[in-house]
């Protein structure tokens, strides 16, 4: 028997890196803040000057922290609040979810409890299809490409702060990631707030230990003589298996574009397409088409490689398995023209191949969509 599900749309990408398809917008920081001085549930800002008007709405310590992300210029900084004695950061998730379809997440000076419980989330999302990512402070286990640990002990502010506990600096690191998004790497970004970091320690000599740590998925920053910057722009991920997680994932400017392809195509599909069209071969091709549009574009502006044929097609080998898989054997027989032609019942079959800009190696991609 046929389950009944919501409309699932997938974009999985594997191996390594009509209508028109319009890119999203990007490079929102979202903070969740403890605070019991005003009732509100969330702000939005764009600039320190917006925020200035709210200053009585905060404790000093969260209006300095939205203050630190805002000083990085995100496109838009979302600030949730979650009263200090009620502390239900599960219903904060869910209006978080349900206002911001993406955006850079951290707890202002959260606990290793608040973050363990962040990371979790920020994995169930990715498990369904969701681009959050959030950074956390020293969690044991992340193991995420959508998820930065951050390991620093403590950092030293240009301003009067002084020395002060690296899991404070999570607000800027929001602001600065946000702020990079898909138009360049974290690697080598300066922390201009930041006068000096207490180095990562470890057993061996100060390249050592930085080295081992970013092995270990650890997110960190440098002294770079009287510059503090980040040292490589890596998420957690660090167990790969070639193909769905790559080593090439490991780096937070591919997952920024991976994640802008796979929010486009999905809002796309589901806005323009879904429901809207019967399902065959030539309503899909208009789909492949707008895609393929989609991505000329982005290789214009350098976001993929100009220079590489970015292209998507119906997924005729999946396609054939799914006429297979419901007893169809004779599918075994059609050739590429009549396999294209017979879609299978509710179901478009995408492949592509695309080169995002900074990679070494192609990032091939399957789209399923349901």
């Amino acid at each position: 028997m046929l389950a009944i599900k919501m409309p699932n749309v997938e974009v999985i990408f594997k191996q390594l890196a009509g209508s028109l398809v319009e890119r999203s917008e990007r490079g929102y920081a979202i903070l969740i803040i403890k605070d019991d001085t005003d009732t509100f549930s969330y702000k939005t800002y764009s600039d320190i000057t917006q925020l200035n008007s709210d200053k009585d709405m905060y404790s000093n310590d969260n209006y300095i922290a939205i203050k630190d992300c805002l000083t990085f210029s995100p496109t838009k900084c979302y600030v949730f609040r979650v009263g200090e004695e009620e502390g239900n950061l599960n219903k904060v998730l869910q209006l978080l979810e349900s206002r911001v379809k993406t955006g850079w997440i951290t707890i202002v000076n959260g606990t290793n409890d608040d973050f363990v419980a962040l990371t979790s989330w920020i994995k169930s999302k990715e498990m369904r299809g969701k681009t959050y990512k959030a950074v956390v402070y020293k969690v044991a286990t992340t193991d995420s490409r959508h998820i930065v640990n951050f390991y620093n002990s403590s950092v030293t502010y240009t301003d009067e702060r002084g020395e002060r506990p690296g899991v404070e600096y999570c607000p800027s690191l929001v602001g600065i990631l946000a702020r990079c998004n898909i138009n360049r790497g974290a690697t080598y970004f300066e922390c201009t707030n930041l006068m000096s970091v207490e180095e990562i320690e470890g057993n061996g000599d100060i390249d050592e230990n930085r080295d081992k740590a970013l092995s270990e998925g650890k997110f960190i920053l440098f002294n770079d003589e009287d510059v503090v910057k980040v040292a490589r722009g890596i998420n957690s991920l660090t167990t790969t298996d070639g193909i769905n997680y790559t080593e090439d994932m490991k780096f937070i400017d591919m997952v920024e574009t991976m994640d802008l392809i796979n929010d486009d195509i999905t809002t796309t599909f589901i806005d323009t397409y879904l429901g809207k069209y019967k399902n065959n071969y030539d309503n899909q091709m208009l789909f492949v088409s707008a895609i393929n549009s989609y991505f000329k574009n982005l290789a214009n502006e350098y976001v993929l490689d100009n220079n590489y044929n970015n292209k998507v097609d119906i997924d005729t080998e999946n396609q054939l398995n799914a006429w297979l898989g419901v007893g169809k054997t004779e599918a075994s027989t059609w050739d590429e023209t009549t396999l294209k032609n017979n879609t299978f019942k509710r179901s478009v079959f995408l492949k592509g191949d695309i080169k995002i800009l900074g990679a070494m190696e192609d990032l091939k991609f399957t789209v399923m969509l349901f």
